[in-house]
C-alpha cells in the first residue's frame, strides 16, 4: 500500500521525530520498525519525516506524534494525516523524483544535484550541490560505515559524495542524544550534508528530516572546517 490515512494522537512524552503506530500498519506500508515514514496533511503540501515504531497500545487507524511534530504540520489531535513510506535514495534516483527545492536527475555525478540553497551557513539538503565532479578523499570512518550498506546503496552514496568537492567524513550521532531537525542545524559555509545512513539504508533529506541516535551523517567539505561541522552535528 503506497499511502494510508490515520488519525493523529498527541504523545504523552515529548519525542520529536518518532511516530508510534499499530504493528499491523507496518506491513500495510511495507516497512519494518525503525524505517522512516513521511507524514503529511491532506490537501496541503506539508510533510515531515519520522521514525516509525510499533506499539500495540496504539489503536489501529491512529498515529501518535509529539506535540512539536503536530505543530509543524499545523495539525491537532483528531486530525487526519497522510502516511507513506519514505523512498530510499536509490528509489528516488531511479524514479527521477522531484521535490520542492530539490531535483534528482539520473545517477551520474554531473546530474545529481539539489536546487535548494538557503543561507550560506544553513544545512545543504538532499545530495548537496554538484557544480562539478571532484573525487573526494574518503576517510577510514566512511569506508567502515559504507560496508554496512547494500552494494546498490553503497554505489549510489559514492556517486553522491563524489559530486561534492572536499574530504568526506562520516559522523555517527550518539545514542541517547535526542532528536534534531535539519532545519535547525547550521553548518559552516563550505560544508555539505550529503546524505544520512540509518541502519543499512541511505536516506535522502530535506529541512524537515529529523536526525536520531545511531544515524551516520556524511559531510563533505574543506578539511579545516570538518572538525567544526562535526561538533555542530553532535558527533
Amino acid at each position: 500500500m503506497d499511502e494510508i490515512q490515520l488519525i493523529a494522537q498527541k504523545r504523552a512524552f515529548p519525542s520529536r521525530g518518532r511516530a508510534r503506530i499499530h504493528s499491523d500498519l507496518l506491513s500495510d506500508l511495507g516497512i519494518e520498525e525503525g524505517a522512516t515514514i513521511e507524514i503529511g496533511v491532506p490537501d496541503a503540501d506539508k510533510w515531515i519525516s519520522a521514525t516509525a515504531f510499533a506499539d500495540s497500545l496504539v489503536e489501529s487507524g491512529h498515529i501518535r506524534l509529539s506535540e512539536e511534530d503536530l505543530k509543524v504540520l499545523g495539525a491537532g489531535e483528531g486530525s487526519k494525516l497522510r502516511i507513506r513510506k519514505k523512498a530510499s535514495m536509490t528509489e528516488q534516483i531511479k524514479g527521477g523524483v522531484s521535490k520542492t527545492g530539490e531535483t534528482i536527475k539520473g545517477t551520474s555525478a554531473e546530474s545529481i544535484k539539489a536546487g535548494a540553497s538557503g543561507a550560506a551557513s544553513s544545512v545543504s539538503s538532499g545530495l548537496g550541490k554538484a557544480g562539478h565532479s571532484v573525487s573526494a578523499a574518503f576517510s577510514n570512518a566512511y569506508e567502515a560505515a559504507k560496508k554496512k550498506l547494500k552494494p546498490t546503496d553503497a554505489a549510489t552514496l559514492d556517486k553522491a559524495l563524489k559530486a561534492n568537492k572536499g574530504e568526506v567524513r562520516a559522523v555517527t550521532i550518539p545514542t541517547g542524544s535526542g532528536t534534531r531537525q535539519l532545519s535547525g542545524i547550521k553548518l559552516p559555509a563550505g560544508v555539505v550534508l550529503a546524505a544520512v545512513q540509518r541502519g543499512d539504508a541511505i536516506q535522502t533529506t530535506d529541512p524537515s528530516f529529523v536526525l536520531v541516535g545511531g544515524d551516520i551523517v556524511y559531510l563533505v567539505g574543506e578539511t579545516s572546517l570538518l572538525d567544526e561541522a562535526t561538533k555542530v552535528i553532535g558527533g
